[in-house]
């Protein structure tokens, strides 16, 4: 008997979701293939969700974001209203729509973060967007190197360019919710996955990933 894991339709977990939950993604393209194989993990990308409400964001309805770093899409950027590379704060429903519909992605997850979200958590996640909103997306070579120098031999690169895992791990530390003692650049997809899940300070945890189906198309 073939036993698969149970799914979850967006619609009933979208109002669940807070700033600070992590989203991880199964990509189908070459380079996120390789990420998967090199990880032996099924996810390639991790982004943060976003209340807009949260970061000063006024949108008229608390719009639910994804805070995540990739190559551009045709979702906009809700700050700088183009389509970016790099650290993006896009609206989470039109980017599943967009990976789903165009196969950008397979399969998507939540991890639903458990820490207390006071003013200095929201005011911390307002000034730190701004902090590394201009990198850019790694090119290909980068984007393998910069994890190699920060996995291997504890060496920090620029954060000129930030990868996915990268820029939510500088999220995480800056909210002092992760240690500090290795450089971003040393943090990989799967280590925010149940595979590896990282250990968070201040008793924050992470719940168990929630896969989720797209019941919005």
């Amino acid at each position: 008997m073939l036993v698969k894991k149970q799914t979850t339709g967006f619609k009933s977990i979208e109002a669940d979701l807070q700033t600070g939950d992590l989203v991880l993604m199964e990509g189908i393209h070459l380079s996120s293939r390789c990420i998967e194989v090199l990880e032996d993990s099924t996810f390639s990308h991790v982004g943060i969700i976003v209340r807009s409400d949260d970061i000063g964001l006024n949108l008229g309805t608390n719009k639910l974001l994804l805070w995540e770093s990739d190559t551009p899409t045709p979702v906009n950027d809700v700050i700088k209203g183009i389509s970016k590379a790099g650290p993006m704060l896009v609206d989470f429903r039109e980017r599943l729509r967009y990976n789903f519909t165009h196969g950008e992605d397979s399969k998507c997850s939540i991890r639903h973060l458990y820490t207390e979200r006071d003013s200095d958590f929201k005011e911390t996640f307002k000034n730190l967007i701004p902090k590394v909103h201009d990198a850019v997306f790694p090119d290909t070579w980068h984007e393998f190197l910069n994890p190699t120098m920060g996995r291997v031999f504890n060496k920090e690169t620029s954060l000129d360019t930030l990868f996915c895992s990268e820029l939510a791990a500088f999220t995480y530390m800056q909210l002092g919710l992760l240690t500090d003692i290795h450089p971003v650049n040393s943090y990989m997809p799967v280590d925010f996955s149940e595979k590896l899940s990282i250990s968070l300070l201040k008793r924050a945890w992470l719940g168990n990933e929630i896969s989720i189906t797209l019941d919005i198309l």
